[in-house]
């Protein structure tokens, strides 16, 4: 990995040591505990930075980091700021990365991996005070503002946590009941025509909703259902030919497109490349790298993993596992160098999906590409 990604991410992880900028004056910008934009998104970074690089004395700094999200968590600024338009009617009380349900999720991992005195029980407490948040009725069903990142959170859990426990149970029998909700909609809906659901991609649309039920299939070691592959295939039917590669509308029912992960090109890539992984299907190994090739020509100013370079960056490496084409991890180590230049005003530095601090994972990543996974989405792949 280039010598200058690797400084920058030691440079933004002195932030949150003791003495650190933030670790003595705390977070300067709302929304103040969430994983998005808060101190949750810090507590899960350092927490994959811990595990990457086996570092006790780092598990113990994320679990301070995730103490002060839970503590700030009351406050009305912990999960919202109107200013930049994230508040209650446009991300609701019920998304793992806008609510209390995240920081649960994020508390229960560092506790089951640090394994100190009482750390067992508070992961256990951690885990029933999840499954209870998650049962809020949600108004979204999407995977970052509602019920499909929910299922995101057990299958970090299944992956990382408790397989076999008591806990496990708590959390397969919730996972279960989230998945038989979004399977109602792939049953009862179809992509080209829904009204109920017009985006097709990973943060709002149809790409989200499959993405999470083939990441807790794959959690559990189970079967694909058969309503993921009939949807799978009609979105997949949904991409237009784009420079040489394969890209998707933002809508069902318009042409337009965006760069990046949460509405570009990024994420169908990574979509179809787990799709890929997961059932063996040559159109999907084929559609990945398409849309990774759309992603490398769709330019953006932005760094972040949602909508810029880092988020292109965790396609990339999708491919770049998927193909084993030495090609896509060049342009993940590129993409990442773009992502530390980005313009500061669209970089907030404490930020896990909206600024530095997911550029500081996807470098960390990017010293074992064949593990990476892009930050409380791609499957968790630890390093043996």
């Amino acid at each position: 990995m280039p010598t200058k990604t690797r400084q920058s991410s030691e440079d933004s992880l002195q932030r949150y040591r003791p003495g650190g900028e933030v670790y003595r004056n705390g977070p300067s910008l709302a929304p103040l505990a969430s994983i998005n934009y808060g101190l949750g998104g810090v507590a899960y970074a350092i927490y994959r930075l811990a595990r990457s690089r086996r570092d006790a004395g780092l598990l113990d700094l994320a679990h301070d980091w995730i103490g002060r999200a839970l503590a700030l968590s009351p406050r009305e600024d912990a999960f919202y700021n109107p200013a930049i338009e994230i508040d209650f009617a446009t991300v609701g009380d019920g998304s793992l990365f806008h609510s209390t349900s995240g920081l649960h999720v994020v508390h229960a991992l560092i506790c089951a991996a640090r394994g100190r005195p009482g750390d067992a029980s508070a992961a256990e407490r951690a885990i029933a005070s999840f499954v209870e948040e998650s049962r809020k009725p949600s108004k979204f069903p999407d995977l970052t503002l509602g019920t499909a990142s929910l299922l995101l959170g057990c299958a970090e859990l299944m992956e990382s946590a408790m397989p076999g426990t008591r806990d496990g149970e708590s959390v397969r029998v919730r996972g279960d009941e989230i998945a038989a909700d979004l399977l109602g909609i792939l049953r009862s809906d179809r992509v080209a025509g829904s009204t109920r659901l017009r985006f097709l991609g990973i943060a709002h649309g149809w790409g989200g909703l499959l993405f999470a039920l083939l990441r807790w299939s794959r959690a559990l070691e189970q079967p694909v259902d058969p309503a993921i592959v009939a949807r799978l295939d009609e979105l997949a039917d949904l991409g237009v030919p784009h420079d040489g590669g394969t890209c998707w509308p933002i809508q069902n029912d318009n042409r337009q497109v965006m760069p990046g992960w949460c509405n570009g090109t990024a994420g169908h890539a990574i979509l179809f490349a787990l799709a890929c992984e997961m059932l063996g299907t040559p159109r999907y190994r084929e559609l990945a790298v398409e849309a990774a090739r759309s992603a490398w020509v769709i330019r953006t100013a932005v760094g972040s993993l949602c909508c810029g370079e880092a988020g292109n960056a965790y396609a990339y490496l999708a491919v770049h596992r998927l193909t084993g084409d030495g090609l896509w991890l060049r342009r993940a180590r590129t993409a990442a160098r773009r992502a530390t230049q980005a313009p500061t005003e669209i970089h907030p530095p404490d930020a896990l999906y909206k600024g530095a601090v997911g550029v500081t994972v996807l470098a960390n990543d990017l010293e074992h590409p064949t593990t990476a996974s892009m930050p409380l989405f791609e499957p968790t792949r630890w390093r043996a």
